[in-house]
């Protein structure tokens, strides 16, 4: 019990830290470079790094992909994958900034612009993936609106999750998405109501299930869901720092501890998890970021990658699409490039 407790502190202390992603701390009259951690924050943000230390490195190479022409991006929250290569990055348009207007932005494998489109429509850009039928989804992190379009940009469905309780806050909607073989799917809707919601495939809610908490089948964020072949349900419980999975009716059914934070957990063609992780006591994304090949029939954790997932997709061949290219707290890099993880030949 008393763990617990001490758990739960550093996880409510960890949300004065390190803001959500692409926010500043800087803006709010804090050296980014010296953040304030209570000695149960540093601890869990220790063992995170313990953890990395002793997981062999995966076979995988780091490639930046230069978009060709170039295209000046803002922060880059998410990227997914279609059954040709192509690849969809989602980022965040800003105007001051002179990045492209459009918040979706497609390349093909080697990273040759081909389209882009969704010009207005989400005003923070948070998670994107690709349907069993090759349509895509986008999840917006502030106005809770989840769309779907076709590969060419075409509207098809547009649900509004709503229940915003501060519908002020940049960050206090719906986070990401991932489909059921039955055609339903999932929204984590985790900044503010840390719940799972299932729809119906023409958008006709069925029911939630989540709440705030430590304990068991709760959450302190849920930013990140996927769905296992068998079913299965897993969760990036973001200030928890840990994986959660569920079966299909949201019954919990395990979890593991990574430490720090947990922002993305995908699922691969081998039933194996990627789980993206961050130290709580650094100031920047691209410190101390590490994503594990996580393996959920054993419960062992068999290898990592040094960098940093906001997001993640895995693609058929196992190379990984984290989003977001040297991104640090209180620094805005422009970008006219991304980072793809692919297996060493």
């Amino acid at each position: 019990m008393r763990a617990s407790r001490l758990v739960g502190v550093a996880l409510f202390v960890a949300f004065a830290v390190v803001p959500a992603f692409g926010s500043s701390v800087s803006a709010r009259g804090r050296d980014p470079q010296q953040p304030r951690v209570s000695p149960a924050v540093k601890a869990d943000s220790d063992g995170l790094r313990a953890l990395a230390a002793k997981t062999p490195v995966l076979p995988l190479e780091r490639v930046e992909l230069t978009i060709n022409p170039p295209k000046l991006l803002g922060d880059v929250s998410a990227m997914t994958i279609d059954k040709h290569g192509n690849i969809y990055i989602f980022q965040r348009p800003d105007a001051k900034k002179g990045t492209l207007e459009d918040p979706i932005v497609v390349v093909d494998a080697t990273g040759h612009f081909l389209r882009s489109f969704g010009k207005g429509l989400d005003p923070m850009s948070h998670g994107i993936k690709v349907d069993p039928a090759g349509n895509l989804w986008t999840v917006d992190a502030h106005t809770s609106m989840v769309r779907k379009f076709t590969p060419a940009g075409k509207l098809l469905l547009q649900v509004s999750v709503g229940d915003i309780p501060e519908p002020n806050r940049p960050f206090c909607g719906a986070t990401d998405i991932a489909f059921e073989k039955n055609g339903h799917f999932l929204i984590a809707d985790g900044y503010c109501n840390a719940r799972v919601i299932e729809y119906a495939a023409d958008g006709t809610k069925i029911r939630q299930w989540g709440k705030k908490g430590t304990g068991p089948g709760e959450f302190q964020l849920v930013h990140d869901v996927t769905i296992a072949p068998d079913g299965t349900i897993f969760i990036a419980d973001r200030e928890n720092g840990r994986l959660q999975w569920f079966d299909s009716d949201g019954k919990f059914l395990g979890q593991k501890h990574f430490g720090g934070q947990v922002f993305s957990a995908q699922v691969a063609a081998n039933g194996m998890v990627y789980v993206g992780t961050h130290a709580r006591d650094t100031s920047g994304y691209d410190i101390d970021s590490y994503i594990f090949q996580f393996d959920p029939r054993s419960g062992k954790i068999l290898g990592r990658v040094d960098g940093f997932a906001h997001q993640l997709t895995v693609g058929p061949d196992g190379s990984l699409y984290p989003g977001p290219v040297n991104i640090k707290i209180g620094h805005d890099p422009k970008a006219t490039s991304i980072v793809v993880y692919r297996p060493k030949k």
